[in-house]
Formats: C-alpha cells, sequence, structure tokens
C-alpha cells in the first residue's frame, strides 16, 4: 500500500516504520536487474569458500601422511617416500591457493560491477522519483535531507552490506559446512561442544541486531537534520556575512557536528560492544574445546595432526561465524537505510497522470475545443489548501478567453501565487475543477501541460553554468540563432554582449555575480525559447533601476504578445497594459475588470491604488 506524500509528515520528522517488508525481499527488488552479476560474484565466492576449507585439511595430510608417515610395520616410512608424499601435498596446496586468488579475483570484480550498478540505479531511480513529487512534499523536506538520501549514510549502509555480503555469505556458508564435516569426521565430542558454541553465538548476535538497527536509524536521522541545517546555511552564506552573523552560525555548526560526534560514538561503542559479546562466548567455547582436545590426545589417542587440522578447522568455522555475526550488524545499518529510502520511494504523487491512451484524446479533444473558441483557462469553483481544513483559495470561479492577457493583484497572502500554482498542477485542487481549452487539467501529460507554459519566477533560480546552457535549459536542442533570438526579444543581449566571454560566461550559483534585472531577463529568454502558449510572470517586488525597469517592461511585452499570459503583478506600467485584471483578497476574487473600469470603482484595486500599493514606473 502505497502512502500519499500529501498524508504524511516530513520523513525526517517520522520514526522506525512499525512494519516493514522482509530485508531481503525488499533488497531483492533492487538487484534483481543485476543478479547476473551477484550470481556469478557468489558462485566464485562459493569456490573460494570451499578451497578455504580445504587448505586446513593439508596440515593433517602432510604431517600424518607425510612427515610422520607409517609403513606397513607401523614404522616411518623412508625419507624419499615421505618426502615425495609432503610434496605432493604442498603442490596440491599450491593448487589450492591458486584457484582461491583466480576465483576471489575474478568474483570481486564481478561484485563490484553489480553493486556499483545497483547503487547506480538506486541514486537515479531515487532521484527521478523525488523530481516528481508533489511540491507539498518538497515544502516538507529540505535539498540538504534528500542529498543526504542520495550519497549518505542509507545508500552507503546499503553499498557496505552488499560490498561484504555478496562475498562474506557464499563464502563463510560453504567454509562453515565443509569445516563441519571435516571437525565431525575428526572428533565428534568436540564438533559437538563447538556447536553449541555456534548456537550461544548466534543468540547474542539475534539480539545485538535489533540494538543496533535502533541506534542506527537514530544516527542517520541525526546526520539528515545536520545535513539539512549545513545546506541552509551555505545557501544562505550571503545573508551570514551581510549581518555579520559568522561568530554565531560557526558556534550553531559546532553544536551541530558535536551531535554528530556524540551519536557516532554511542553508535561505534554499542556495536563494539555487541561484538565484544559475541567474542566473549566464542573464546568459551573454544577455550572447552582445547581442553577436550587435549585431553584427546594425551588419553584418547588423538594424533597430533588430526588435532593441529581440528584446530586450524575450528578457526575456520569460528572465523568465518564472527565475520557472518559482524555482517549482521552491518545489516542492521543496510536496513535502517533502506527503510528511510523506502519511506520516499513509497510515496506517490499527488498529482497523478491517466494513461498514455487517455492523455492523447484529452490533446484531441483541447484542440477542438481551442478551435471552437471556448475559453482557455478555466477555474470552476475551485477550492484550495495547503494544510487540510485552512484554504487559501475559496469557490474560485473565472474563465479566461485565448489570447488575453491577466493581472494577478491583491495584498502579499491573498492567494496570487497559489491560482498559478494551480494552472501548472504543481498542486491539485482541494475541490473544483481548472480546465485548459475545455479539458480537465487532470487528465493531461504533466510534462506537456507545463512545457505549454513559459513561466518567468520572481527571484529566477540561475544554474552554475554558462549564460548558453542556463538559457537554453529548457530547450536543450536550441541553435544558436534561436538562443539569440530570445536574447534579444528579452533585452538581455546588451549586458551579455558586454561580459568578457560572452554566452559562454559562467555565472555563480544562485546567479549571485548578476544583477536581479539580469537574472529576470535570463529568465524571460527561457521562457520565450519555449515557445509556450501561455506565460506566467511573476514580477519582482525589488525596485530596479530605471534601465533595468525599462528593458523587462519591453521583454514583458514582447513574451505576452498575442498569448494567454498571467502576470503576478506588482508595478503600476505593467497593471496598465494588459487587458484585465483579477483582483485578490483573503483567498477570493473581489474584482475582475480592465484598468479603466476598476481605477474609478469603489473597491480594493482603488484603495491600492491611492495608497501607493504599486510600484510606479514612468
Amino acid at each position: 500500500m502505497h502512502a500519499d506524500a500529501d498524508d504524511i509528515r516530513p520523513p525526517s520528522l517520522q520514526g522506525p516504520p512499525v512494519q516493514r517488508e522482509p530485508f531481503w525481499r525488499t533488497i531483492y527488488q533492487y538487484v534483481r536487474p543485476h543478479r547476473r552479476q551477484l550470481l556469478i560474484s557468489a558462485l566464485c565466492a562459493m569456490v573460494v569458500g570451499a578451497v578455504a576449507a580445504l587448505q586446513p585439511l593439508t596440515i593433517k595430510w602432510m604431517i600424518d601422511d607425510g612427515v610422520l608417515l607409517k609403513g606397513p610395520d607401523g614404522q616411518l616410512a623412508p625419507l624419499p617416500e615421505r618426502m615425495r608424499h609432503a610434496v605432493a601435498v604442498v603442490g596440491f596446496f599450491v593448487l589450492l591457493c591458486a584457484a582461491r586468488l583466480t576465483f576471489g579475483v575474478y568474483g570481486h570484480r564481478r561484485l563490484v560491477t553489480g553493486v556499483e550498478q545497483f547503487l547506480c540505479d538506486l541514486r537515479g531511480g531515487f532521484f527521478r522519483h523525488v523530481q516528481q513529487l508533489c511540491f507539498r512534499f518538497h515544502d516538507q523536506v529540505s535539498s540538504g535531507e534528500l542529498f543526504n538520501y542520495i550519497m549518505g549514510s542509507p545508500v552507503q549502509s546499503l553499498k557496505t552490506f552488499l560490498h561484504q555480503g555478496a562475498l562474506v555469505i557464499p563464502i563463510q556458508a560453504v567454509s562453515w559446512c565443509v569445516a563441519l564435516v571435516a571437525l565431525g569426521s575428526f572428533n565428534l565430542p568436540m564438533t559437538a561442544i563447538t556447536v553449541a558454541t555456534v548456537a550461544g553465538v548466534v543468540w547474542a548476535n539475534g539480539r545485538s541486531r535489533r540494538v543496533i538497527q535502533e541506534m542506527s536509524a537514530g544516527f542517520m536521522e541525526t546526520e539528515s537534520q545536520v545535513s539539512k541545517y549545513v545546506a541552509d546555511m551555505l545557501r544562505g552564506c550571503r545573508a551570514i556575512k551581510v549581518y555579520a552573523m559568522e561568530d554565531n552560525v560557526s558556534h550553531s555548526f559546532q553544536g551541530q557536528i558535536h551531535r554528530i560526534r556524540d551519536t557516532g560514538v554511542q553508535l561505534g561503542f554499542r556495536r563494539h560492544f555487541e561484538f565484544a559479546k559475541m567474542e566473549g562466548v566464542h573464546y568459551l567455547g573454544m577455550s572447552a574445546v582445547f581442553l577436550t582436545g587435549i585431553w584427546f590426545c594425551l588419553y584418547g589417542g588423538m594424533e597430533v595432526g588430526t588435532f593441529l587440522a581440528f584446530n586450524a578447522s575450528l578457526g575456520l568455522l569460528m572465523a568465518p561465524l564472527m565475520n557472518l555475526m559482524e555482517l549482521n550488524l552491518v545489516r542492521a545499518n543496510a536496513e535502517a537505510g533502506l527503510s528511510r529510502i523506502n519511506r520516499i520511494l513509497r510515496l506517490e504523487k499527488s498529482t497523478p497522470e491517466l494513461p498514455a491512451e487517455s492523455r492523447a484524446a484529452v490533446d484531441l479533444q483541447a484542440r477542438q475545443a481551442r478551435e471552437r473558441g471556448l475559453p482557455c483557462v478555466e477555474f470552476d469553483n475551485v477550492t484550495f489548501a495547503y494544510d487540510p481544513g485552512r484554504p487559501v483559495l475559496h469557490t474560485i470561479a473565472c474563465r479566461i478567453p485565448d489570447g488575453q492577457s491577466v493581472a494577478l493583484v491583491g495584498p502579499s497572502g491573498s492567494g496570487k501565487t497559489s491560482f498559478a500554482s494551480l494552472m501548472l498542477r504543481l498542486y491539485d485542487p482541494t475541490s473544483g475543477i481548472i480546465r485548459l481549452n475545455g479539458a480537465d487539467l487532470a487528465t493531461y501529460s504533466l510534462q506537456k501541460l507545463r512545457a505549454a507554459f513559459g513561466v518567468v519566477p520572481q527571484d529566477p533560480y540561475i544554474f552554475q553554468a554558462t549564460i548558453r546552457d542556463n538559457i537554453r535549459v529548457t530547450r536543450p536542442d536550441a541553435t544558436e540563432a534561436e538562443i539569440r533570438r530570445a536574447m534579444d526579444l528579452a533585452y538581455a543581449s546588451e549586458f551579455i554582449d558586454e561580459l568578457p566571454d560572452g554566452l559562454d560566461t559562467v555565472v555563480g550559483e544562485g546567479g549571485s555575480n548578476l544583477s536581479g534585472g539580469q537574472r529576470q531577463r535570463l529568465a524571460i529568454a527561457r521562457a520565450i525559447l519555449t515557445g509556450a502558449d501561455y506565460f506566467i510572470f511573476d514580477e519582482a517586488t525589488s525596485a530596479l533601476d530605471n534601465n533595468s525597469e525599462r528593458r523587462i517592461q519591453q521583454a514583458m511585452e514582447a513574451l505576452m504578445d498575442g498569448r494567454t499570459s498571467f502576470v503576478i503583478a506588482h508595478r503600476l506600467t505593467t497593471i496598465r497594459n494588459v487587458k484585465r485584471i483579477l483582483v485578490f483578497n483573503e483567498g477570493r476574487i473581489v474584482q475582475d475588470g480592465t484598468y479603466a473600469e476598476l481605477s474609478q470603482t469603489d473597491g480594493l484595486f482603488r484603495d491600492m491604488l491611492a495608497s501607493a500599493a504599486f510600484v510606479r514606473f514612468e
């Protein structure tokens, strides 16, 4: 059962889920595409495990069947014969070592390839999924937290587990089985003590894993919160410098990293303590085995070579067991990490799409509606709330003809931006229907719908790349001539051509080395390059210099010419130039008309004009 992104608290605020899918079943869903690589790696590891189990037996053969080989008379065999047998055993040992190295290297190469492909797919799938989640999700979860999911402990814990598990489990499992058979053939009482020791270690490990899993989840939660804080501080570095906050922020940062340090110390100590408990059980069992073996050598007729081989095989039995038990603690980390990743991957989009065949029918319906002159955009009694029970738009009803330019005006928080966001289907209305060319927005392909709109936000995001790449981000295949035309229409050429490298100038993160007016003109060039049918323009509220003001006004006129356009307007010149004005107040459209009509009518718009609520530029 999937969760809806609208119905969750931020994942960083949630505790570990009460119910989880079985760990191995969940892991298999992700590694299945790479099972061939991992299967080959596992088979190679099994060969390595079998060889590793046979190697201690060469000690017995070398001593009992070589150095101390006895003839038919019960006396030591002639020296040349004993030497020949010993050399043969050494030759067999060399072959075992060669096989172990060959299969080990080849299997490890396959393992690394499979695990890295798995991690690449997981990161890519996670990133694509997050990109498709609604704005409600992104309003709740910070970019720093999401970065931690993709590149931090959750994925790294899975990587560690798969790297160790794909080799350790096959090698140690086969070694353990072969060694157990060998021990049983040597001495059953000693083998029984060994099995009892194994049972004690497994019991202790089961209790330890649950403790480590809970602590690992807590550590990842702390790391996620600190990543969120660090990302926020790095984004706000300019404000920190402007307000001379460096000392306060540094002190706060020390507190944050101390949280990670303290949590990491607790987790590291507890991991070692839990492993030490298992080692304690292991050492007690080994001591009992040694005492029993000494008794059998002194009183039970056990040969020295057999005793040495038993001890070597015992080490081969217990070492894999301890490795498997340690891997089980690593699994606790991986399980906590996978749980966090799944918490996001199992969220469904709150703006779902219809099947492709249904969307094709909608496209045809929209074209026919446009030919019949139906309203381009229609809000039919739309109510919308970011949080349940707290609507920000109330029963909005309006119809916008094709080609009309509309200004959205009103006090801050009156619903203008929410109105525009609904047209892009960044959110879905709580009730009511929004239609584009007669068809419900929910029936359109999200990609086609948003590509039909050119959007110029109030504070455009400029990527840390060349100006050329920033302009053509909406159309990577745009030609140089098309980019130049968009620049000219946006009146951006005049400042771009003055830069040392022109279009190839690399801008700072977020466009930090560009002015506000320059960033807006770049955003307008982006929108023009899309060739969109509809435009949404959110004017900057801050004052611009006269040249930037004039150029942006000219660019807007070019942008809106003959197209259905919506402007979240703060400037008087913009409001005068549009064909229609919608006045918002407390989530409702309280006035609707032209500038001439509304400026002569008592109401909120006239009051805003009188109070100089709009930026005036002549």
